[in-house]
C-alpha cells in the first residue's frame, strides 16, 4: 500500500513539474516525515526566526568558509552529492539520488537527480560536479574541502559518464572518502568565467549581489542587513516532498537575527522572538524556571560535538623566541593543561551540565573515542612541578622565568560575544598568576582571530573552538602536519616533529584500511599522542540542551549532532 501510494505521488509530482517550464524532475527525494522520522505532515506557510549568534556570514562561499557563521548559512544554500543521515550517521544519497562502491573501494559512481533545479532555474548536472572538483584541486585552491579530498597527497580522477552519473577513480582504498565526498557543489554557469580568470577566491563575497548566489538547497538567499538580519525563502522548485505529494519545505522563509552577546538573545527568546534556541549553558536555569510559564518545552540532546581549546603558536613564521621556545616545549604545554580549572567551568558557565574535554574525538562517537586517554586534572602544584622540572623557575619576586632567564609572560586572546571563552581566559590568567606566569587577556573580533590563525600567523596563545565531524578523518585538515587548520603549525611540507609525523602516518593508516576495529586502534593511538603532547588544550564541552516553542512542529534535534538546522524543510509552524 506504501509503495502505491508513493508512486502515485510521484505520478503527480512529474505532471506538475513537466508543466512548470523546461527542467523536468524525474528523480525527487521522498522524505517519510511521518512515519521514518517520527514526525507529521506539515501546513505550508509561517516564518521561522532562529538566533544566528554573535555576527553573520563572512562569504557566501561554502567552498571559503572558514568559521560557522558562515557555514551555517552556505548549508542551507548548497548540498553535496551525499550526506550523513541524522539519525544513523549512515552514507545517504543527496544530489545524488544513489551510488556504488567498487568491490576493491577504488571505484565509486554517482547517479545523480535529474531534474534538480539551480536557484536561478538552470538544471544541475555532472558538469557542476566536476567543475566544482576542478575548483577543489586547483594548484591555487584556497578551499576547505582540499585536505580531506587529497589521499596521499593525490587528487581523485573524476569524469562525467553522461550528464547523470560521474564517476571517481581513487589513487588507492580511502575508507573515509564518503564523509568528505559531499562538499558543497557549486554552479559551473555562475562560477566557471571567475574560476577561469583566477577570479574565484573572490567570488560570492558579502558583496556580490544576492541574484548571483544560487545553490540547490531547499532555501534561497532574500536579504542580508550585516550582522544584524539575514533572510532566506523558500526554494520554490526543491526536489524533495513529503509522502502526501506536498513539494518541500513548508515554511516561507527563515530570519537569521544577529545578537552581540548570548544575554541579549536569550530574552529576545523569552521575548518570543526565536522559534528555536539552542540553550546557552549559562543560562540553563533561566530556561528551566520560566518553562511552566512560557510556551516552549526544553529537550536534551546530548554533548555538544564540537571542542574548545587553548592553542599556543608554535610557528615560527609567525612568532620568534622566547615565547616561541616555551610553547613547543611540551612540558609546558602539559603544566598548561593543569592549570585549566575545568571543573569551575562547568559550575560557572554551564551550571554543571557538561562534560570535560579530554579528546579531539567527537564525545557522541563512541566507536572512536578512546576510553583511557591521559587527562590533567586541575593542580597547580603539579603545574609547578612540571615547570621546575623543565628549567621554567620562580624567582623571588614571585615571577617564573625560563631557563634563559626571560620572564614567561604572554597574550592570550579569544573572541567577544561568548561567556564561557571569557571566563576560561579569566580563570587561565589569574591561575597562570599563581604560578607566576603573566597573561595578557584581551578580547578581539572573531573575524581577526581567524585571520591571525589562517594567514599572518601573528598571535601566541588563543582560546577558540571547532565544529566537530562524526568519522575522525573530517578532522584530517587540523591534525595532519600540512593542514591549513593546523593551527600551531600549518602548511608543513614536512612534518616538522616526530610526533606530528607518527599523526600523519595514523591518519593514512586508518584512510587506507576498511576494517573498522583497524581504525579504532589507529585512531586510539592519535588520541594518546594528541594528550601526551597537548597541542591543544581542551577545557570543556556543553551538554546540547534546545529550547523549542510549542507551536513549531517536526523541532527534533538530531542524534548525530544535537542540532536542527537539518530539519527545517521539514518544520511547520502550527498556530
Amino acid at each position: 500500500m506504501k509503495k502505491m501510494r508513493w508512486a502515485l505521488v510521484l505520478a503527480l509530482m512529474l505532471v506538475l513539474t513537466a508543466g512548470a517550464g523546461a527542467v523536468e524532475l524525474l528523480d525527487p527525494e521522498i522524505v517519510d516525515v511521518a512515519e521514518y522520522y517520527g514526525y507529521s505532515i506539515g501546513k505550508y506557510g509561517g516564518t521561522l526566526t532562529v538566533y544566528g549568534g554573535a555576527s553573520g556570514p563572512k562569504s557566501y562561499n561554502p567552498h571559503l568558509a572558514a568559521e560557522t557563521s558562515t557555514t551555517d548559512l552556505t548549508n542551507q544554500l548548497f548540498e553535496g552529492l551525499v550526506r550523513l543521515d541524522r539519525n544513523t550517521g549512515d552514507v545517504v544519497g543527496q544530489l545524488a539520488r544513489e551510488y556504488e562502491i567498487s568491490e576493491d573501494g577504488t571505484e565509486i559512481v554517482f547517479h545523480l537527480r535529474r531534474g534538480v533545479q539551480w536557484h536561478d532555474g538552470t538544471e544541475f548536472t555532472a558538469k557542476d560536479v566536476i567543475f566544482t572538483f576542478d575548483v577543489i584541486y586547483a594548484p591555487d585552491s584556497q578551499s576547505n574541502a582540499r585536505t580531506g579530498l587529497h589521499i596521499d597527497g593525490e587528487p581523485m580522477q573524476y569524469e562525467a559518464l553522461d550528464d547523470y552519473t560521474v564517476k571517481f577513480t581513487l589513487p588507492r582504498v580511502h575508507s573515509p572518502i564518503m564523509y568528505s565526498i559531499g562538499t558543497a557543489i557549486i554552479p559551473e554557469h555562475k562560477l566557471g568565467d571567475a574560476f577561469r580568470e583566477g577570479r574565484f577566491n573572490e567570488s560570492y563575497t558579502l558583496a556580490t549581489d544576492l541574484s548571483e548566489i544560487v545553490g540547490t538547497g531547499a532555501w534561497q538567499l532574500s536579504s542580508y542587513r550585516v550582522d544584524q538580519e539575514l533572510v532566506i525563502m523558500r526554494n520554490p522548485n526543491y526536489y524533495q516532498f513529503d509522502t502526501e505529494g506536498n513539494r518541500l519545505p513548508y515554511l516561507n522563509r527563515v530570519i537569521y537575527k544577529y545578537y552581540p552577546n548570548q544575554d541579549t538573545a536569550v530574552l529576545a527568546f523569552f521575548a518570543g522572538e526565536f522559534d528555536y534556541m539552542g540553550i546557552p549553558a549559562t543560562h540553563f536555569t533561566e530556561f528551566e524556571d520560566r518553562e511552566p510559564n512560557l510556551p516552549f518545552r526544553i529537550v536534551e540532546s546530548g554533548p555538544n560535538p564540537g571542542t574548545t581549546f587553548i592553542v599556543f603558536n608554535q610557528n615560527p613564521a609567525g612568532l620568534e623566541p622566547p615565547a616561541l621556545n616555551w610553547f613547543q616545549d611540551k612540558y609546558f604545554r602539559q603544566a598548561m593543561s593543569h592549570a585549566v580549572d575545568r571543573e569551575t567551568l562547568l559550575d560557572m558557565e554551564m551550571n554543571g551540565r557538561g562534560y570535560f574535554q579530554h579528546s579531539p574525538i567527537n564525545m557522541r562517537n563512541e566507536f572512536f573515542l578512546n576510553p583511557d586517554v591521559k587527562t590533567y586534572d586541575y593542580d597547580l602544584q603539579k603545574a609547578h612541578e612540571l615547570l621546575e622540572a623543565a628549567g621554567y623557575t620562580l624567582g623571588a619576586d614571585g615571577r617564573r622565568y625560563d631557563p634563559e632567564g626571560n620572564h614567561v609572560e604572554f597574550e592570550l586572546l579569544t573572541n567577544t560575544g561568548v561567556a564561557i571563552r571569557q571566563t576560561t581566559g579569566e580563570l587561565f590568567q589569574e591561575d597562570l598568576g599563581e604560578l607566576g606566569i603573566t597573561v595578557n587577556f584581551n578580547m578581539i573580533d572573531f573575524n581577526v582571530i581567524v585571520d591571525k590563525l589562517l594567514n599572518n600567523f601573528e598571535w601566541e596563545a588563543i582560546i577558540i573552538g571547532l565544529t566537530g565531524t562524526f568519522d575522525p578523518n573530517g578532522g584530517a585538515n587540523t591534525w595532519m602536519s600540512h593542514g591549513n587548520l593546523h593551527m600551531w603549525h600549518p602548511l608543513q611540507e614536512e612534518p616538522v616533529t616526530e610526533w606530528e609525523a607518527r599523526i600523519d602516518e595514523l591518519f593514512v593508516s586508518a584512510q587506507r584500511t576498511m576494517d573498522w576495529d583497524e581504525r579504532q586502534m589507529y585512531y586510539y593511538e592519535f588520541q594518546d599522542i594528541v594528550a601526551e603532547q597537548v597541542p591543544l588544550i581542551y577545557t570543556v564541552n556543553a551538554q546540547t540542551n534546545v529550547a523549542i516553542r510549542d507551536h513549531l512542529r517536526n523541532g527534533v534535534p538530531a542524534p548525530i549532532s544535537g542540532g536542527m538546522m537539518d530539519t527545517w524543510a521539514w518544520l511547520w509552524i502550527d498556530r
